[in-house]
């Protein structure tokens, strides 16, 4: 018995050690005979982040709070003049961002940018029969931005700007007779932004994004002050107390909004991980 048991594991042995030797390698084999797939070795490679980004976007923006006028579309000549709000709420525009990498690793971006934005109460619904209003914000921005995977080609971002705005704008108040024009003149005002999106990069030159910000235009700066002329008035965004002289269109008012935007990068000494 046992010799027919010692003849089995022979033989199951050299079946074993014939398989191996059958398909070319045995345990033994310390090497390999194919090199990983070029995708794989291109994946393991670390790509080189921008040094510098510039970022053309074109804005669709719909107001807030004040910025969202009655029933949140509708202009009121009444509502308007009083200072309830802005009278107008939806708008568009476009801006020009550079982002500059603070390291090498171009995570931490300083961003420097220029916009402008215009709001009209009939942008989106017909003019109302009591008129219309509309507004022009030219804006310049400073601000940080974290760029969670620069070195790649898909880069989600978020980050913070403190802008700059000079809002103008003019309004039409029907009346039974003459229509009455009024000049909305140059009003400076300080503010702030929050923001966040993606990037992608086609190339190691060229990309798009996509992106959402929500900008509060005049947190430094309201003010509410009289014209020389019945036809003229400043932006009139804060409160007049109630034992001064009322000054017409004033009251405390927040100019927020929120922006979609999207549009095109331009990438400098960059490398894209593949």
């Amino acid at each position: 018995m046992s010799q027919k048991l010692l003849i089995l594991l022979l033989l199951i042995c050299l079946t074993v050690s014939y398989s191996q030797d059958d398909l070319g390698y045995s345990s033994s084999d310390t090497s390999y005979d194919a090199v990983a797939n070029s995708s794989i070795i291109n994946m393991l490679k670390k790509g080189k982040a921008p040094v510098f980004t510039l970022q053309l976007s074109f804005n669709y923006n719909i107001g807030h709070l004040d910025l969202a006028a009655n029933d949140n579309t509708y202009f009121f000549a009444s509502d308007f003049i009083s200072g309830r709000n802005f009278g107008t709420r939806y708008g568009y525009g476009a801006n020009l961002t550079g982002k500059i990498s603070l390291h090498s690793e171009g995570n931490f971006r300083l961003n420097v940018g220029t916009g402008f934005n215009r709001f009209q109460s009939n942008f989106i619904i017909s003019a109302s029969p009591e008129g219309k209003v509309s507004y022009n914000v030219i804006s310049g921005s400073l601000g940080f931005e974290n760029n969670f995977t620069p070195d790649r080609k898909f880069k989600p971002f978020i980050g913070t700007d403190f802008t700059l705005n000079l809002i103008s704008g003019e309004a039409t108040l029907t009346t039974d007779s003459t229509d009455f024009n009024l000049k909305i003149k140059n009003s400076l005002r300080f503010g702030a932004s929050l923001n966040l999106g993606f990037e992608y990069a086609f190339t190691d030159n060229f990309g798009f994004h996509l992106g959402y910000k929500i900008i509060y235009a005049n947190i430094v700066g309201k003010k509410s002050e009289k014209t020389s002329s019945n036809r003229e008035t400043y932006l009139n965004d804060d409160k007049v107390s109630g034992s001064s002289e009322p000054i017409p269109y004033a009251g405390w008012k927040q100019f927020v909004y929120s922006s979609f935007y999207t549009g095109f990068n331009i990438y400098f000494s960059m490398k894209n991980k593949k």
